[in-house]
C-alpha cells in the first residue's frame, strides 16, 4: 500500500479523462434521446419504427462490445476515408471513440425515459397552454419540455452513475482514465490493492457528488414534479 502513495497524483489525475468522458457521453446520450422520444412518441409510422429499432437494438448490445465496434470500426472507416482522398491515415482518439460508443448507446436508454417523462405531464396542462394562444412551437418550448426534464431528472441522474462506471471500460481501448491509470501504477507497484482501491475512491467521490447535485435539482424542482 505504502508503494502507491508516491502515484497517488498520477492515478487522480485520471479523473479528469474518466469526468470529462461521463460528461460529453451523457450530454449527448440526452441530446439523442430526446430526439428519439419525440419520433417514438410521434405519429408518422416509419419514423416511429425506426426510433423504436434504433431503442430496441442499443439497449440489448453490451457495453464493451459495442466500445471495440465503434472504436475498431471508426477506425476503418477513417483508413477507408484516408486512401480514397488521398491523404494520411487519421488515428482515432479512444476518447472520441469511447464517448461516441457511450452517447449511442445510452441514448436508447436516455429515449425510453423521456417518453417516459412526456407521457406523465398532465394533457391539462399543454390544452391550458393551447388556450391562452401559444403557438405548438411555443407549447413544446414552455411547457412540454421543462416539465419533460423535471420529470426525467431522477432517472436521468441514475443514467448518468451507469455511464460513470461504464467509461472504465475505455481502458481496454489505452484511454488514460483511473482505472487504466490504477492498472498501470498496480504492474509498477506490485500493489494492485492498493491502486484499485485509489481508483475505487474516486469513483465513490464523483458519485457522491453526483448523487448530491441530483438531489439539488431534485429539490430544486419538487414543485414542478408536484404539478406532473
Amino acid at each position: 500500500m505504502l508503494a502507491t502513495i508516491p502515484f497517488l497524483g498520477y492515478i487522480v489525475e485520471g479523473l479528469t479523462v474518466t469526468v470529462g468522458a461521463t460528461l460529453v457521453g451523457f450530454l449527448g446520450a440526452m441530446l439523442i434521446g430526446a430526439a428519439l422520444s419525440t419520433l417514438v412518441s410521434g405519429s408518422t409510422k416509419l419514423p416511429t419504427l425506426v426510433a423504436n429499432g434504433y431503442v430496441t437494438v442499443f439497449r440489448a448490445l453490451p457495453e464493451l462490445l459495442f466500445v471495440f465496434v465503434v472504436y475498431y470500426g471508426l477506425d476503418i472507416a477513417m483508413r477507408a476515408l484516408s486512401a480514397r482522398i488521398g491523404i494520411t491515415p487519421l488515428e482515432i482518439s479512444p476518447f472520441v471513440a469511447v464517448t461516441i460508443a457511450l452517447a449511442v448507446q445510452f441514448g436508447a436508454y436516455c429515449a425510453e425515459i423521456f417518453r417516459d417523462a412526456r407521457t406523465a405531464i398532465p394533457i391539462g396542462l399543454i390544452e391550458a397552454g393551447e388556450a391562452i394562444g401559444l403557438s405548438e412551437a411555443r407549447v413544446r418550448t414552455r411547457i412540454v419540455l421543462p416539465l419533460m426534464f423535471i420529470n426525467a431528472t431522477p432517472a436521468l441522474g441514475n443514467i448518468f452513475l451507469v455511464i460513470l462506471k461504464v467509461s472504465a471500460l475505455a481502458s481496454v481501448i489505452g484511454l488514460e482514465e483511473v482505472t487504466r491509470r490504477a492498472k498501470v501504477v498496480a504492474g509498477a507497484t506490485r500493489e494492485p490493492f492498493g491502486a484499485f482501491a485509489v481508483a475505487a475512491i474516486c469513483f465513490l467521490i464523483v458519485t457522491a457528488i453526483a448523487t448530491a447535485v441530483q438531489h439539488y435539482i431534485e429539490r430544486r424542482t419538487h414543485f414542478g414534479r408536484g404539478l406532473a
